[in-house]
């Protein structure tokens, strides 16, 4: 038997245990069933009762009722009314496989894999409509760009998965650290962004070293080594891209990177021959 149909007739075997199988309330294919099997009673029905008037049987209603064949084909409809209410579970257990699918390549397409964080396709749409609304608020928009500190010292000594194990860690704090509306998201290695919509560039600045101080305090006990971490700061600019806006974020990190690391730099505190 070809492995299809064996999976098929396990699967109608499973619905059959189930009792949405036979919930008439729910299950909208067991009234189906019954409407496809009525018809067969009703022909089988009247056709006996035609047969037994044409020779002047006495009570030909009540004889065909009370006939044992005709019991075969009233239940016909509960037949067929059981049949589909299983085939309606079959349904729905295919809609939920078929949804949780979605979802999962979903989360694929707009979430980091390692670490669970937006990724860049996902974290530029955010942008793009937190953009909008600052806007339309009149609102502060400012970014913050983080970069782990020594991490390739940490890969080449701990080892790749020790790195992962990190990278995993960080995503975590960030995320806790974050609020309900803001975005954090892996921007490539062991760089994050995280975009803070109603937040001038000194509140982010003062965010950005709450981070900073509480990822230098530890990791958790997975994590028993020091991690530091350097962050640039800027504010959206009228005008500007996502890219610009990332650009003096990241030029404001590399600066923080250049003045011994594990602090905080923000864009408007650097020299303007620095900018």
């Amino acid at each position: 038997m070809p492995q299809s149909i064996r999976t098929q007739i396990k699967e109608f075997c499973t619905a059959a245990k189930q009792p949405f199988s036979y919930d008439i309330f729910n299950n909208v294919y067991i009234w189906f069933g019954i409407f496809w099997g009525l018809p067969i009673p009703l022909v089988t029905i009247s056709l006996h009762y035609a047969f037994l008037s044409s020779h002047t049987i006495p009570s030909p209603l009540t004889t065909v009722l009370v006939t044992p064949v005709q019991w075969f084909f009233m239940i016909h409809p509960l037949l067929f009314g059981a049949l589909f209410g299983i085939l309606g579970c079959v349904r729905r257990q295919k809609d939920r496989q078929v949804t949780a699918l979605i979802e999962e390549l979903q989360e694929q397409s707009t979430h980091d894999p390692l670490t669970g964080l937006s990724n860049r396709r996902n974290f530029t749409h955010v942008f793009a409509d937190e953009l909008a609304r600052a806007r339309r608020r009149n609102s502060a928009l400012s970014l913050i760009f983080a970069d782990l500190d020594h991490f390739k010292v940490i890969n080449d000594t701990r080892g790749h998965q020790v790195g992962d194990q990190v990278l995993k860690a960080t995503a975590a704090h960030l995320r806790a650290c974050c609020r309900p509306y803001d975005t954090p998201a892996r921007w490539g290695g062991e760089e994050f962004v995280i975009l803070l919509p109603d937040t001038d560039e000194l509140a982010a600045t003062l965010f950005a070293e709450r981070i900073r101080t509480s990822l230098q305090a530890g990791l958790g006990p997975d994590i028993s080594f020091p991690i530091t971490i350097s962050i640039g700061i800027a504010q959206f600019l009228e005008g500007e891209s996502l890219e610009a806006l990332i650009e003096r974020a990241d030029r404001a990190m590399y600066h923080a990177k250049q003045q011994g690391r594990n602090r905080v730099l923000r864009w408007q505190s650097l020299p303007p021959a620095s900018r």
